[in-house]
């Protein structure tokens, strides 16, 4: 049983909702949904679990980066979770991204981390669920957001902005990807070696190459219009 995630099974609801800020966590779980109970807050890693438009959410952090998210992943699989979405923010790579603009990542390259590699020369970048990210595409371009889907970038590096980094994910921005954050390649590893569902849904909220930073409310502003946008999607669409 899980020893991170100080939670019974039946505490944990089929979809889990992952941001990596434990006061996002909160925040969502108070904002959006009804009657949200406090299942675990061992090591600030606070989950919820409550309901939206009647069916039963969960909230999770998972921290920053791949080797805490996997900890919280692996042991959502054993409460049985079975739809995992993350709700992050990202760095854009790619002209014509906006602050506050939608990022739905098809799949995740990887950048320092080892999580891609299954063996010396075999190295898996499996996809989202392409139900999910589809119906979650299609509510966002109904409610006229400006939304962009592909490829995206899992880095171990925040700071890491020697020349050859930045060299790196130059060479990717030339190669189609479209931003850079720090879970989702661990997200889509772990679903695909249990057979769960997953997406990453993201907001923009700087640009990485010019270092332009959007301001702090507008960045919470599409926050809150994005997790809004995919409870309502996976509640009908799992219901």
């Amino acid at each position: 049983m899980p020893i991170h995630i100080e939670a019974k099974e039946d505490e944990v609801a089929d979809i889990v909702l992952l941001p990596g800020n434990p006061e996002r966590a909160k925040y969502i779980a108070k904002k959006f949904l009804d009657d949200p109970k406090l299942y675990t807050s061992y090591r600030e890693m606070y989950g919820y679990t409550g309901t939206f438009n009647g069916v039963k959410v969960s909230v999770q952090t998972t921290g920053m980066g791949v080797p805490s998210t996997a900890i919280i992943l692996e042991e959502l699989n054993m409460l049985g979770a079975k739809t995992l979405i993350r709700v992050g923010t990202c760095g854009a790579l790619k002209e014509g991204l906006e602050a506050a603009d939608l990022l739905i990542g098809q799949s995740a390259a990887t950048a320092g981390t080892t999580i891609n590699s299954l063996t010396d020369d075999i190295t898996l970048a499996p996809p989202a669920d392409f139900e999910l990210i589809n119906n979650l595409y299609q509510s966002a371009i109904k409610l006229d957001m400006p939304v962009h889907v592909g490829q995206i970038v899992t880095s171990d590096y925040f700071y890491g902005k020697s020349d050859n980094y930045i060299d790196g994910l130059k060479k990717l921005a030339e190669y189609g990807v479209l931003g850079v954050e720090m879970e989702t390649a661990a997200l889509y590893n772990i679903a695909a070696k249990y057979g769960l569902r997953a997406a990453t849904v993201l907001t923009v909220s700087d640009h990485v190459f010019t270092q332009v930073r959007a301001d702090k409310d507008k960045i919470q502003q599409g926050v809150d219009r994005m997790t809004e946008m995919v409870l309502k999607t996976v509640t009908k669409l799992f219901d």
